[in-house]
């Protein structure tokens, strides 16, 4: 038992995971009661938004202004996604200011990420529904604002009191995010690719620093997407598709965003999840796996451009 315990504390982060699960829990039952997508939509807003209060330490001030950026962060996506090119130039200066304010502390980069992951992933699967999406996006604005609101209640009820020492993080190359996120996310919006917002992300979660950094965080994410999206696949075919099944699937996939320490076994079950989620509807897991390529090769490619520019003065 006590070696369980250790293995559990050592690769699991328990604390999070349960407010995690305290949000998450009550939007899936009113999904499966009849709230449906709108209420997991407010449960993943809730997620992500105390995911980022509690590794921000966010005060009670700040932690409002936080929810309230990634709530008006959905809508406004979901709006620019018919404008490629302003959609494109959004999520590049998201991507960016989230290095630039990672480098001043390292904790502001996860709040940024924490607020634009919602936005882009929310606003994009509805703007990729097309008229319906988007007009059910707008209606689940109270689960939206309840969710953000339920992640702040439970950041202030049951939070972490100490805030931690301001330490500098690391400093990305300047106009890499930019660059390669702006590109990915026309490319996903122009051509109305599916799962465009894996691409976005994709491209936006490996600018992370400088050379060493990148290398290091796209290695994670393909060895973690080579692993995972194949067990989805596999797991999709001992399953039933149904509505129920494919809202536990979300919820799952959520919960990874805190359960794991380390970042490779998270993707990777995060991948899994994805994978057989989409299988199960009928669609190409394997997009998964192309657009983490597609974004770590791209990004490898701007460094490499970069240097050999720097190199040739």
């Amino acid at each position: 038992m006590a070696a369980l315990r250790r293995l559990w504390t050592t690769h699991c982060d328990g604390y999070l995971a349960v407010r995690v699960l305290a949000l998450i829990g009550p939007a899936l039952l009113l999904a499966l009661a009849g709230g449906g997508e709108r209420a997991l939509q407010g449960g993943m807003l809730a997620v992500c938004c105390l995911i980022a209060m509690e590794r921000g330490r966010l005060g009670w001030k700040m932690g409002m202004v936080q929810a309230a950026l990634a709530l008006a962060g959905c809508l406004l996506l979901s709006r620019l996604w018919a404008w490629p090119l302003v959609f494109a130039l959004a999520c590049a200066a998201a991507a960016e200011l989230a290095g630039r304010l990672g480098a001043r502390q390292a904790r502001w980069r996860s709040v940024a990420n924490f607020t634009f992951i919602p936005a882009l992933y929310l606003g994009c699967e509805a703007a990729q529904a097309g008229a319906p999406g988007l007009t059910e996006l707008w209606s689940a604005w109270p689960w939206l604002a309840s969710g953000a609101m339920a992640a702040w209640l439970v950041r202030g009820l049951a939070g972490r009191r100490d805030a931690p020492a301001s330490r500098p993080g690391v400093a990305p190359q300047t106009g890499v995010a930019f660059a390669c996120v702006g590109l990915l996310a026309w490319l996903a919006a122009h051509f109305q690719l599916p799962c465009g917002q894996w691409l976005v992300w994709s491209g936006a979660s490996v600018c992370v620093g400088g050379f060493a950094a990148i290398r290091d965080k796209c290695w994670q994410r393909c060895s973690g997407a080579a692993i995972g999206v194949p067990a989805g696949m596999l797991l999709a075919l001992a399953l039933q598709p149904s509505p129920a099944l494919l809202m536990l699937l979300g919820a799952a996939a959520m919960l990874t965003l805190a359960l794991f320490r380390a970042y490779r076994p998270a993707f990777a079950a995060r991948s899994a999840l994805a994978a057989a989620h989409l299988s199960l509807l009928g669609g190409a897991a394997v997009i998964r796996l192309l657009d983490v390529g597609l974004a770590a090769g791209l990004v490898w490619l701007m460094l490499a451009a970069g240097y050999w520019l720097a190199q040739a003065r």
